[in-house]
């Protein structure tokens, strides 16, 4: 194994043997609380509730907060039933690979929420694009526990909130990637488990017999101020061809009272329906520091390997950026990688982009 991906590597399963264990999945590691406590989906992600869109996207994750006078004039909710909600991403996005010098509409989220009683509820997402959400959702099993049903998301590992971590893009989950079918989920005190049956493809209908299924396990715990998680997902799609299996852990720690977060990530992708068969392997890390409210520092690491039977093809990706919230509404975030991909021809380059932010 190369010394660049022994480091990291070897940080990761430091998580793994100490440990007893979707939004920016750094925000849940700091605040050691599941997704739903800012998002109306119960696995994160999407429109925020009033909590996320009032109190912490005004106080907690914002450089200037916001008087209490102010935060209780804005209001998201439009009726007793309706709410609603937004997000707008621009990229500024430069490739020495393809020379390219690119202004770029990401996406343009609008939210609809009607919450029809205390346990269930409804929920929209339309995209500038052509990806939707739509999936309604009841709270009426054991620990806190839901089931839902419609075209969203499968729970699986962390949802990071850059689409080109390679444990989105190079495997099973790129943006906008989304299922039709029925997910469960309970929240034993610590712990959180779902279990969901999809088609196994983004289209209208599945076209085999074969059906998908997607798991996700976590744990939590905080030790002498020390907060840390660790869990596995597991991702089983049934076609006719063979079967597409992808498994892997995840898990954070969360030093120095949330300043410093540590989030990795390492996914399989078996896929036994094409000829020949192949393994390939996405790790994803994220080292989090808070400089100041509002302020965060960060530096990635991403490996990709298409098929770990071959001595080639892998790439190795290192990033720097930052993540600054100047006020509750709007982000910034630069960023900067260096790309090293190991095939015949050795290919290194530098890929910067800069997001511009703004969501409610």
């Amino acid at each position: 194994m190369k010394l660049s991906r022994l480091v990291p590597a070897t940080a990761f399963l430091f998580i793994l043997l100490i440990a007893n264990l979707y939004g920016l999945p750094e925000f849940t590691a700091k605040s050691e609380q599941k997704c739903n406590l800012c998002h109306v989906s119960p696995t994160g992600g999407g429109m925020r509730n009033s909590f996320g869109s009032q109190f912490f996207a005004l106080n907690e994750m914002a450089a200037h907060q916001t008087s209490f006078e102010d935060v209780s004039k804005f209001q998201t909710q439009v009726s007793d039933l309706i709410s609603i909600g937004a997000d707008m991403r621009t990229l500024y996005t430069y490739n020495e690979n393809t020379d390219r010098s690119s202004f770029f509409q990401m996406s343009g989220n609008f939210y609809l929420h009607a919450q029809l009683d205390q346990r269930n509820s409804l929920s929209l997402s339309k995209g500038l694009y052509d990806e939707f959400e739509i999936f309604g959702t009841s709270y009426v099993l054991p620990f806190s526990g839901y089931f839902r049903f419609g075209k969203f998301q499968p729970a699986y590992g962390w949802r990071f909130a850059d689409h080109t971590s390679f444990v989105r893009e190079k495997t099973l989950w790129p943006a906008n990637s989304t299922d039709t079918g029925l997910e469960f989920g309970i929240y034993p005190h610590g712990l959180s488990a779902n279990i969901g049956f999809f088609n196994g493809t983004g289209g209208m209908f599945d076209e085999d017999k074969g059906k998908a299924v997607s798991s996700r396990l976590e744990y939590r715990h905080n030790l002498a101020g020390i907060g840390f998680g660790i869990g596995g997902s597991y991702w089983l799609n049934s076609l006719e061809a063979g079967n597409i299996r992808m498994f892997g852990p995840f898990g954070y720690l969360n030093f120095l009272q949330g300043r410093l977060i540590y989030l990795g990530e390492i996914d399989w992708l078996e896929d036994n329906s094409q000829n020949p068969r192949s393994t390939g392997e996405a790790t994803s890390l994220k080292l989090s520091y808070m400089l100041y409210r509002g302020i965060w520092l960060n530096a990635t690491y991403d490996f990709y390997d298409p098929d770990i039977d071959f001595k080639t093809g892998k790439i190795n990706r290192y990033g720097i950026g930052a993540v600054v919230f100047p006020y509750g509404f709007f982000e910034i975030q630069p960023n900067l990688w260096y790309h090293y991909d190991d095939s015949s021809n050795e290919n290194k380059y530098i890929f910067f982009n800069t997001q511009l932010h703004f969501f409610f």
